[in-house]
């Protein structure tokens, strides 16, 4: 079932957020010029806010990557383990390079427990204002959690 509606129900909020925590890994999908799909895998942290939750990745801006995503500034988030326990994030992308996103996102990754937390300089980074590294925040418009809560999935009214 798929409820259409402002905000995403909280149980799936947090169903959606404890999988891909748990989980770690994701393939993120982008659409190249001729409208393909084009997929890598990503390391991306979840976090709550007040009604919603947001995606951050650290991410090397590639020049393939920066011409999808000034293409089409949406992605796909797919987590999945052998289990079959699923977690789907369609969402807006947004190549963010101002200070406080990056070191906000820094924080977030060097705090965070292992292995969804990792010191950051693992990318080849010296900190957090390193050209080398772009913060790529992701906005869902639709989450699903195919498993756990029932089959049901949220997508942004409008």
């Amino acid at each position: 079932m798929v409820v259409d509606s402002r905000t995403a129900p909280a149980e799936l909020l947090d169903e959606f957020v404890r999988i891909a925590h748990r989980i770690v890994w994701c393939a993120l999908t982008t659409v190249d010029r001729r409208g393909r799909p084009r997929s890598r895998v990503v390391h991306p942290i979840w976090e709550r806010t007040g009604d919603g939750v947001t995606g951050w990745v650290f991410t090397r801006p590639t020049p393939l990557k920066l011409a999808h995503l000034a293409r089409t500034p949406f992605v796909s988030c797919t987590y999945w383990d052998p289990a079959h326990e699923v977690a789907v994030a369609e969402c807006a992308a947004e190549l963010l390079d101002d200070e406080p996103a990056r070191e906000h996102v820094w924080e977030l990754f060097a705090t965070a427990p292992e292995p969804l937390g990792y010191d950051p300089k693992i990318l080849g980074a010296r900190d957090h204002r390193d050209p080398a590294i772009r913060v790529l925040r992701l906005t869902p418009w639709r989450l699903a959690c195919p498993g756990g809560t029932g089959g049901r999935a949220w997508r942004a009214a409008g």
